[in-house]
C-alpha cells in the first residue's frame, strides 16, 4: 500500500470538530440481499444524512477548519449536486454566503436543494471539471474560501468519519469488506484510511460507473487517465478522472475498484427501494450493484449508502425498468375481430386473468392483421413471470393472436 495523505489521527479530530453539525446515520441488515445470496449484507445509510449524502461531512470538516476566512470572504464550491448541498448546509447552519457551480445537466432536485439552504448557484459547463475551473476563478477573483469535493486533506478527513461510525457499531464487527463509490476518491480514501487503520485485514472495494472508467483504468494501469464521462444515472462519480495525487491516494486507501454498468445501477436503485425501503441515487447504490454483480467474495459485507438524491423522473424510470425487468410491467399486441365488442371481449378475458391494464392503444393503420382484424397495444400490470406466462395462454385459448413486446 501507498502512503494516505491523511492519517487516522485526522480523522479521529474531523469527527470531534463536525459532530453538531451531521447526523451519526444507522447500519442496518439489507435482509432481503442477504437471504437471497447467502451472506450477511449491511447498509451504512447515508441516504439518511442531513442534505441527503455524506458530503457534508468533509464540507463542515474544511469549513471549520478555515472558518476564519470562511466568514470574512465566503465560500465558493463546485460540485455536480451533493457537495453543493454539503457546503450550502454547513454554511448556512455558520451564517457564512456559499457560491455554488454546478454543471448544467446537474438534476433539478439538486440544484433546488442547494438552493434552499440559501446558496447562491451558477450552472457552468457540461461536466464537474468544467464547472471546478469556473469555481477556482471565482475564489482567485473574490477571495472566497474553495472548499473541493475530494481533492483536500481536510474534505477526506471528514468523509473517513463514517469508518469511525461503522467501527464503533456492534453489528460492524464481522464485516469482512466494505464497498464505496469512487467519483473523486474522497470518501474511499477517507473510509479506506479510517478502517485499515482500526481493522488491518478489511478489504475496502471501490466501485465506478462503467460510463465513467477514468477512475477504474487508472487505478487498474497505475497511471492516472482522463477520459471524458458519458451519460450515467450515478452522476455524482462522472468525473474525467483522478489526477496523480488522488490516485495514490485510492491505492493507499482501497484493495481494488470495480466498474459497474448503466443497467445494473437501475438495477440496484430499484431493489434498495422495494426491498430495503430506502431511495438511493444512482452512484448511492453503486456498492449494492456491486454485491449483486457478484464481485465481492466476502461472506460478511457492508455497502456505504451514499447518496439518496435522485430526481423523480429518474426514479419513475428507474423504477418502471425494474418492473418490466421482473414482468410486472408488460407490453402485449393483440390482435381482435374488428366489430362491435371486440375489444370489450379481450378486456374481459384480461381482467378474468387478474391482469390490469394500465394503457392501452386501439390501431386500425396497420398491414399487419387481415381484413376485419385489428391491432391493440396494451400495457398491463401482472403479478410476475408466472401470471405473465398465464395471461398469454389464456388468451391464446379464447383466439386471440398475442405478440409479446416487452
Amino acid at each position: 500500500m501507498h502512503p494516505s495523505p491523511i492519517q487516522l489521527q485526522d480523522i479521529q479530530e474531523a469527527q470531534q470538530r463536525i459532530a453538531p453539525y451531521i447526523r451519526n446515520t444507522p447500519l442496518i441488515r439489507f435482509d432481503y440481499l442477504s437471504r437471497a445470496l447467502q451472506k450477511n449484507i449491511f447498509l451504512k445509510c447515508e441516504t439518511l444524512q442531513i442534505t441527503g449524502s455524506f458530503k457534508i461531512r468533509g464540507a463542515a470538516n474544511c469549513i471549520l477548519e478555515n472558518l476564519a476566512q470562511a466568514k470574512k470572504s465566503g465560500v465558493v464550491a463546485a460540485s455536480a449536486g451533493n457537495h453543493a448541498q454539503g457546503v450550502a448546509a454547513i454554511c448556512h447552519q455558520l451564517g457564512i454566503k456559499a457560491t455554488i457551480v454546478m454543471p448544467e445537466m446537474t438534476p433539478a432536485i439538486k440544484v433546488q436543494n442547494t438552493l434552499d439552504w440559501g446558496a447562491e448557484v451558477e450552472l457552468v459547463g457540461k461536466v464537474y471539471d468544467d464547472s471546478y475551473e469556473h469555481a477556482m476563478k471565482l475564489s482567485m477573483e473574490r477571495g472566497f474560501l474553495f472548499v473541493h469535493p475530494f481533492k483536500d486533506p481536510k474534505v477526506m478527513a471528514g468523509q473517513g468519519t463514517i469508518g469511525l461510525e461503522l467501527a464503533a457499531t456492534p453489528l460492524f464487527q464481522n464485516t469482512e469488506a466494505v464497498i464505496v463509490c469512487v467519483g473523486g476518491g474522497g470518501i474511499a480514501t477517507g473510509i479506506g484510511t479510517a478502517l485499515k487503520a482500526l481493522k488491518p485485514s478489511i478489504k475496502v472495494y471501490g466501485v465506478t460507473a462503467a460510463n465513467a472508467p477514468a477512475a477504474y483504468k487508472s487505478f487498474k494501469t497505475g497511471i492516472a487517465t482522463k477520459e471524458m464521462p458519458k451519460f450515467t444515472l450515478a452522476e455524482g462519480v462522472a468525473t474525467k478522472g483522478p489526477d496523480s495525487f488522488m490516485l495514490e491516494a485510492l491505492k493507499a486507501s482501497v484493495d481494488d475498484i470495480f466498474s459497474i454498468s448503466e443497467e445494473s445501477i437501475a438495477h440496484a436503485v430499484a431493489l434498495v427501494a422495494e426491498h430495503g425501503k430506502l431511495v438511493a441515487e444512482g452512484a448511492g447504490a453503486l456498492s449494492v450493484a456491486a454485491i449483486c454483480e457478484g464481485l465481492i467474495p466476502e461472506k460478511n459485507i457492508t455497502a456505504i449508502l451514499s447518496g439518496g438524491n435522485i430526481d423523480l423522473p429518474a426514479l419513475s424510470m428507474v423504477l418502471q425498468r425494474g418492473l418490466v425487468e421482473q414482468s410486472r410491467l408488460i407490453r402485449l399486441i393483440i390482435t381482435v375481430i374488428d366489430r362491435p365488442g371486440g375489444l370489450n371481449a379481450l378486456t374481459q378475458v384480461l381482467a378474468e386473468s387478474g391482469a390490469n391494464i394500465s394503457q392501452i392503444y386501439h390501431q386500425r393503420a396497420t398491414l399487419h392483421t387481415q381484413i376485419g382484424e385489428t391491432e391493440v397495444e396494451a400495457d398491463i400490470e401482472t403479478r410476475g413471470v408466472k401470471h405473465t406466462q398465464d395471461i398469454i395462454e389464456l388468451l391464446n385459448s379464447r383466439g386471440f393472436k398475442v405478440n409479446r413486446v416487452s
